[in-house]
Order: structure tokens, then C-alpha cells, then sequence
């Protein structure tokens, strides 16, 4: 007699590959956003280095607010004479 259950074998869901291919759909997803979203490590970067040059700007202007406000007392100074 033929035993049809090995002539024609049912194909079976493999839910552990099912599982995989789920997670690394997720996880690569939420590297990509990691990478290129909104809280992106690019941005952060950009940020960091807006950071930098205006931290420069307001200690180069601390410096020509002082150098400013000693000609103005100097002028001052001139004017009450």
C-alpha cells in the first residue's frame, strides 16, 4: 500500500524563521532610523558642531563687548573734562 503522508509531504510554517525574519525587519528598521531620522547620530554630530562655532561666536564677542565698553569709558571719561 502507498503511504500518500510521504509521497506528498505537507509544508510546514517554519514560526522560528517566521520569528527571525520579523526581528531583523524590526531591528534593522529601527537602525535606520538611528541612523538617518530625526534623533540621528548625524544629527547629533551637526549639532554638536553648531554648538562649537557659536560657543566661538559668544567668546569673540565677549571680547569686542569688552575692548567696546573700555573705548566707551575712555570716552566718557573724556567728556567730563
Amino acid at each position: 500500500m502507498i503511504d500518500y503522508d510521504t509521497v506528498f509531504t505537507k509544508k510546514r510554517i517554519d514560526f522560528k524563521l517566521i520569528l527571525v525574519v520579523i526581528v531583523a525587519v524590526v531591528l534593522s528598521a529601527y537602525l535606520i532610523d538611528l541612523m538617518f531620522g530625526k534623533h540621528s547620530f548625524s544629527r547629533m554630530l551637526d549639532l554638536d558642531n553648531n554648538l562649537k562655532v557659536l560657543n566661538k561666536k559668544v567668546v569673540d564677542l565677549k571680547k569686542e563687548n569688552q575692548h567696546l565698553q573700555k573705548e566707551y569709558f575712555e570716552l566718557k571719561e573724556l567728556e567730563g573734562n
